[in-house]
């Protein structure tokens, strides 16, 4: 894959996007992780090529961020936003207070818990969008669109960049870009080139670096492993993209085999157990199943070419 045109293209038409919808600002929540690190760099190359595009980055932590997480982000908006243009909100009290609430009729489950924390900050971040007349962008990769590893009315946002990628994919896509900025950090030699300038080019490869290696997490505390702890525990002491290839291919596998006739489909989901743990393939495979709701978009009953007679 050409990792170098794939990210012109994915700043390309964002930035076409934005003006052909008169859009002034691009609102980011970011976590530190990879995916909103990666989504950054896109945000910060769109307001490069026009200022009038703005680019705000947010933190939006809970006490169950940890300080890898929290210290990944401010490197992040350090890195690729303009001063004044970011910040960090802590979320704790208003989720608390929700959690409270919630819990008056029923104790939210760990999960519901993570759901309350996503859209407490799409809240906030659906705000600052109105007020700035932008979209928040999202960040979800392909993967997690097929494992549901999204919440609805949480971080399911405006635009996203990277849908189209799997999640090694992003990981590659962040490799390029830190290659990309060594590259023009080692050209930064002349005098045409301020202290501040180098710095700022430097921050963007320890963002990229930062994201890189640290565990993927929704940052809602659900496991120790992070979210391969959920995804696939097999596979969550090996490297974030060699466990993430691996998951990629049985979703991949998966996704064809569904698409063939009953021997075909059988042969597919057997050279999946000879590859895999069998626990494991049957567990991601479980997941897509189990979240294909998410995936069908709002049901409208009375569909009008259907019920048409009935109107």
């Amino acid at each position: 894959m050409d990792y170098g045109k794939i990210f012109e293209t994915m700043v390309s038409e964002t930035q076409k996007y934005l003006e052909n919808n008169h859009l002034q600002a691009m609102i980011l929540g970011i976590s530190g992780g990879l995916d909103s690190t990666v989504t950054a760099a896109i945000c910060h190359e769109v307001e490069k090529r026009n200022p009038e595009l703005r680019f705000i980055g947010i933190s939006l932590p809970c006490s169950s961020n940890s300080d890898d997480e929290n210290n990944s982000a401010k490197a992040c908006m350090k890195a690729f936003c303009k001063e004044g243009q970011y910040w960090t909100e802590n979320l704790q009290k208003e989720y608390m207070l929700m959690r409270a609430t919630c819990s008056q009729r029923h104790c939210p489950t760990t999960i519901g818990q993570g759901n309350i924390k996503a859209r407490l900050r799409m809240i906030y971040l659906y705000d600052l969008a109105n007020y700035t007349k932008g979209l928040v962008m999202d960040t979800d990769n392909l993967t997690e669109h097929y494992l549901g590893f999204f919440t609805i009315h949480g971080d399911v946002c405006d635009y996203n960049p990277i849908g189209g990628l799997w999640k090694h994919e992003v990981y590659e896509l962040a490799k390029y870009l830190k290659g990309k900025y060594a590259e023009e950090y080692y050209q930064m030699t002349d005098d045409t080139n301020t202290q501040e300038e180098i710095s700022a080019a430097n921050e963007r490869i320890e963002a990229l670096n930062h994201a890189l290696g640290i565990r993927p997490t929704d940052g809602n505390g659900v496991n120790d492993l992070g979210d391969m702890g959920q995804i696939a525990p097999a596979f969550a002491n090996d490297k974030n993209i060699d466990a993430y290839e691996k998951v990629d291919v049985i979703i991949k596998t998966y996704l064809y085999a569904i698409t063939q006739f009953t021997d075909e489909y059988n042969a597919a989901i057997e050279a999946l157990y000879d590859e895999f743990d069998k626990d494991t393939v049957d567990g991601i495979i479980r997941r897509i199943k189990s979240t294909e709701y998410k995936r069908k978009g709002l049901p409208i009953v009375i569909n009008r070419n259907k019920y048409e007679h009935l109107l």
